[in-house]
């Protein structure tokens, strides 16, 4: 089991004074700052924030630091509301100081503040426009030491890219530099910065790994199987809260608890113990107890992958695909791997797919499930993607339109119109220079989700101003699912054509019939039902209640929002 990650001691260093770039970089840092914050309040609720100014007024000898116009705005605490607040009434001041001698400041700060174990990590937010004779008061080399002698990591962020010529550079961006080479640290330009952190991702987790056999015939070769897609996090869910009124306690806020009572026809309740689940078919009811639940499961299937046979690949069409295909299967070591590499090459050059029979684990029911083989796709191992297959019990046939009866009606013009509103629609090579973001936007794994993104941002809003209406969708939420503009302008001529070339007309909705075969039938079972007394669950709040079969909504911890993954965007 891999060792439990440590909590983040994450320290801010802003600068609110004189630089030439005046308000916009205090707004710029108050956004990235907010964004940070709330992200650790809801998905890393343990890590401990701390924000140090740069150019305050206040030469207060309590200060923590110990230096001139660098103040502490808060000591370490985990995130909250009331943090954001202070941070979003800053204002800009008329002193300077250096992003050096705040470093120095932060290093006390974290001696002083960070007592337990933790990843720290200090996030500079700069103009970086130090004058010069400033700049050579100091060296890289004490800089760095000073970070590395507490194990402190350095996250910069600054108004131009680093990569230029160092000709157009200031002193003070030379120096740091200098310092984020020697200890490794990550440099970002506020805008990307900004455009990172205004959404939440799907935090980094590892993949299970699962080990079996592949039985083929006689031979036997270790694979494993790996999810490409990691455990889904799921959304928190709504809590509903009551008021109530103790003489010890007015007005205190309790959670509602939902909690389950059966009852059948004649309001009679009935306890967990007294109930036994079944189906009711021809009338009789058929009860199902726990016994008889042990006795139906299978007991005498072991874990297993076996190919049954090939079959060519058009024989598996996607209508019978049950999975989507983010599930591969990799040789389980390299000693196995020239083996199942071959079965791989082999199964490319006769087109064909393996269907294999899976047992996940001893004594449960075996599925199907299809391998289509995987070469030669950029930055992925070759490997053998699973599929699964639907027994016939679980298929339900879709009837397949004849295609060819509707393309012999179109007539040459209507066939290339459709021909070229496809090409409009596709989009550029991702390795093209000039459209690179736009099709990356679309690729697995890039687009954050609209609908998780504007709930987290319902609740900032809810809890930062929770006398205020809610905001709308925010316009760069929107834009996640806008068509790119040049998409839209490659498609309005082909579009134009269509619209002349077919005709459509908007049909009238069928009248419904008032009384159908299906209500009648149903009005038959719910008599049948209350003859039987079948009994039925209902559910009623209670406020009081704290039975175990309620689940207090936590957030999850595993959540993590990597800031050294800020870089690699």
């Amino acid at each position: 089991m891999p060792p439990r990650k440590l909590k983040e001691s994450l320290i801010f260093l802003v600068n609110v004074g004189v630089t030439r770039y005046g308000t916009q970089l205090l707004d710029k840092e108050k956004f990235i700052l907010k964004h940070i914050i709330q992200k650790k309040i809801f998905l890393r609720p343990k890590d401990e924030i701390g924000v140090i100014l740069m150019g305050t007024d206040n030469n207060d000898s309590d200060s923590i630091t110990g230096l001139d116009n660098i103040q502490e705005l808060c000591n370490m605490q985990i995130g909250n509301w009331d943090l954001i607040k202070s941070i979003e009434k800053l204002q800009v001041t008329d002193q300077s100081s250096s992003w050096m001698d705040a470093i120095y400041g932060a290093v006390e700060y974290i001696k002083h503040e960070c007592i337990d174990k933790s990843e720290r990590k200090i996030i500079l937010l700069s103009a970086f426009d130090e004058e010069e004779d400033i700049v050579g008061k100091f060296r890289a080399e004490d800089i760095a030491e000073a970070l590395s002698s507490e194990n402190i990591s350095l996250i910069a962020i600054g108004e131009k890219a680093l990569n230029t010529d160092e000709n157009s550079q200031t002193a003070s961006e030379i120096l740091l530099r200098e310092v984020l080479q020697k200890i490794d640290g990550q440099y970002l330009t506020f805008e990307h910065a900004m455009s990172d952190v205004r959404f939440y991702k799907r935090p980094s987790t590892k993949p299970f790994l699962w080990y079996c056999q592949m039985e083929l015939g006689d031979f036997r070769i270790p694979i494993v199987g790996i999810s490409k897609m990691p455990t889904e996090v799921k959304l928190p869910e709504m809590v509903l809260i009551a008021k109530m009124s103790t003489s010890d306690a007015p007005d205190q806020e309790v959670p509602i608890k939902n909690v389950a009572q059966w009852t059948d026809n004649n309001r009679t309740v009935h306890t967990q113990e007294d109930i036994i689940r079944g189906y009711v078919y021809g009338g009789k009811i058929i009860p199902v107890s726990d016994e008889a639940k042990k006795a139906m499961t299978p007991k005498n299937n072991q874990k297993c992958y076996r190919i049954h046979g090939f079959t060519a690949k058009e024989n598996v069409p996607m209508e019978y695909w049950l999975s989507d295909g983010s599930y591969v299967i990799v040789p389980a070591n390299e000693s196995v791997s020239a083996p199942f590499y071959s079965l791989v090459q082999a199964m490319v050059d006769k087109n064909v797919v393996a269907i294999v029979e899976k047992v996940h684990r001893a004594n449960t029911e075996a599925n199907m499930v299809a391998l289509f083989p995987s070469v030669d796709v950029p930055n992925e191992p070759w490997c053998l993607i699973e599929i699964g297959l639907p027994f016939e019990r679980d298929y339900g046939a879709i009837a397949q339109k004849p295609l060819k009866f509707v393309m012999k009606q179109l007539s040459k013009e209507q066939d290339e119109a459709m021909d070229d509103l496809l090409k409009s629609l596709e989009l550029p090579d991702v390795n093209a220079d000039d459209a690179t973001n736009i099709s990356e936007k679309y690729l697995p794994g890039y687009m954050p989700d609209p609908g998780a993104q504007h709930m987290w941002d319902t609740l900032a809003a809810r809890a930062l101003n929770p006398d205020k209406s809610l905001p709308p969708i925010a316009d760069d939420v929107l834009n996640l699912l806008e068509q790119p503009e040049f998409i839209r302008e490659k498609c309005k001529p082909v579009t134009e054509r269509i619209k002349n070339l077919f005709s459509l007309e908007k049909k009238k909705p069928l009248r419904k019939r008032k009384g159908s075969s299906e209500d009648d039938n149903k009005q038959s079972d719910g008599n049948n039902v209350a003859q039987t007394q079948t009994i039925k669950e209902k559910e009623k709040d209670d406020v009081n209640d704290n039975s175990d079969q309620s689940q207090n909504v936590t957030l999850p911890d595993a959540c993590n929002f990597n800031f050294s993954d800020l870089a690699e965007m």
